[in-house]
């Protein structure tokens, strides 16, 4: 990079963020989807159930954005809300419709994450993941808290 200017090792991530949600978008808005509706549906896959409070999506969107983009999924058909649920939890499942949809979205998700990462090596992608890893768990580490 040199004689280029150069950005800080943040500006690199948040621009990543920021091209990898356009990316998304526009991969699953022919859907009607966005990447916080997969990021919750995926939730909801791997664990059985989601808990609305805990979802990673609400440290991107506000509450009400949130609320919507869960209702857009109560609305379709596809996630309930489990009832009785633990105070203050709102606990999210697929329904038998949101089963059957969501191997149609996770391959949607999956192609435009083969097309999106192409310009780089499944080794390349695996160094880069090891090292976002090592420095989470850095800056996560006891005496980095706030």
């Amino acid at each position: 990079m040199e004689g280029e200017k150069s950005y800080g090792f943040g500006w690199y991530l948040n621009e990543t963020d920021r091209a990898m949600t356009r990316y998304m978008y526009q991969s699953l808005r022919t859907i009607g989807l966005t990447r916080f509706h997969w990021q919750i549906m995926n939730r909801i896959h791997l664990s059985g159930l989601a808990v609305k409070e805990k979802l990673y999506a609400r440290h991107y969107l506000g509450a009400d954005e949130l609320n919507e983009v869960i209702d857009s999924l109560i609305g379709r058909g596809w996630v309930r809300i489990v009832k009785p649920s633990e105070r203050g939890e709102t606990k999210l499942q697929f329904t038998d419709a949101g089963d059957k949809i969501y191997a149609k979205v996770a391959a949607k998700v999956k192609e435009a994450g083969v097309h999106m990462f192409a310009p780089i090596t499944k080794e390349e992608y695996e160094t880069t993941v090891n090292v976002l890893s090592r420095l989470i768990d850095h800056m996560n580490a006891k005496g980095f808290e706030g």
